[in-house]
């Protein structure tokens, strides 16, 4: 069984992965939302109840969006659920030369030294990048294998110099947050009698890549688990995420059972070389449109447009994904939809 699951966290992500046998699986947490979702507290009360572990918990990158339901989970020790390694590049991370000082010990580093999370174990407690030379492999316990597709060293420095500027609007100096779920606006009072959408166009509207430090700095990779694979994209840049594909598997299209779309599909993180270079019926959308209109039309319309009959998977139905939903545009281009529900969306690999 391998089976990912985009639980319902805002404009953020929050990802459960499940392998290994149906009653036991292993488990692995991606990010967990602006705020952890009330799913997420649930399901993470089931697993301590049976007596099991997170085999990982990854924080992709500084942004509230992914990180900040994860102090609320350090806090409460993730509901009494042992984590076995906690992947985050933090400032000790980025320079071995440079001193740790007050403000770059914002609030997730003092709580992963507070509670005694291993952290960056699998790397010997250095920093997640991808080098010249090689993308990073990590075997994962219970049978899973991790590529590493992001970050670069340049985008570590990158994040170096910016640390108190990116921590700060990740409001990571701030409080805990309350355990209240963070809901946003969904975005269904946006838009009133919706325009027939032309695809060919939005697809081929001009691209320019994503040059926000944070984002620039995810923890991007490519998970395995009994011959069936998994693209989690974070926020990452498509050409950082092209080469990286290029380097460790050679000539695209690069096959894969599922794309985590980068960036929730904003139009600056999903380009058509980065579509091009994938074989792939299935595309994951997580965010319910608050704050930044995610996911774009431009980014989207790439995907059905530069793509081989895909499959639109939404953990939400918003005024930004729904607009999908259309029979006449479905027959037309040749892709289907399915959204999620309260608990998010649940893909089987």
């Amino acid at each position: 069984m391998f089976r990912l699951t985009a639980l319902p966290a805002s404009f953020g992500d929050c990802l459960w992965i499940e392998y290994g046998e149906e009653h036991s699986p292993s488990v692995i947490l991606v990010d967990a939302g602006p705020s952890a979702p009330k799913s997420l507290k649930k399901r993470l009360e089931q697993l301590s109840a049976r007596g099991g572990h997170l085999e990982l918990v990854v924080v992709t990158h500084v942004d509230r969006d992914h990180i900040g339901g994860m102090l609320s989970l350090l806090e409460k020790n993730f509901y009494d659920v042992p984590v076995r390694d906690f992947w985050f590049n933090g400032f000790r991370h980025l320079s071995a030369k440079e001193a740790f000082g007050e403000k770059q010990g914002e609030r997730l580093t003092g709580l992963l030294l507070e509670k005694g999370v291993p952290w960056n174990a699998a790397i010997k407690n250095s920093g997640f990048m991808v080098t010249q030379e090689a993308c990073p492999t990590f075997e994962i316990p219970g049978g899973a294998k991790i590529t590493l597709l992001s970050p670069d060293a340049e985008q570590l420095e990158n994040l170096r110099a910016s640390w108190v500027k990116v921590c700060g609007e990740a409001d990571l100096y701030a409080d805990v947050p309350a355990e209240t779920e963070y809901f946003g606006k969904n975005g269904l009072e946006a838009f009133g009698a919706a325009a027939p959408l032309n695809v060919q166009m939005l697809a081929s509207e001009a691209f320019s890549e994503d040059t926000t430090v944070a984002n620039g700095s995810s923890i991007a990779f490519v998970i395995e688990y009994e011959g069936k694979r998994v693209l989690l994209g974070a926020d990452a840049y498509p050409s950082r995420l092209i080469k990286s594909l290029i380097q460790t598997w050679g000539k695209p299209p690069f096959q894969f059972n599922l794309i985590k779309v980068p960036h929730h599909g904003s139009e600056n993180n999903v380009s058509k070389e980065f579509v091009e270079a994938l074989d792939c019926k299935q595309y994951l959308f997580s965010s319910n449109g608050a704050s930044y209109h995610h996911p774009a039309q431009q980014a989207v319309a790439r995907v059905i447009h530069y793509g081989t009959q895909p499959e639109l998977l939404f953990n939400y139905r918003s005024a930004y994904s729904e607009i999908w939903d259309d029979q006449f545009l479905k027959a037309i281009h040749k892709y289907s939809t399915t959204y999620g529900n309260d608990e998010g969306i649940s893909i089987i690999i």
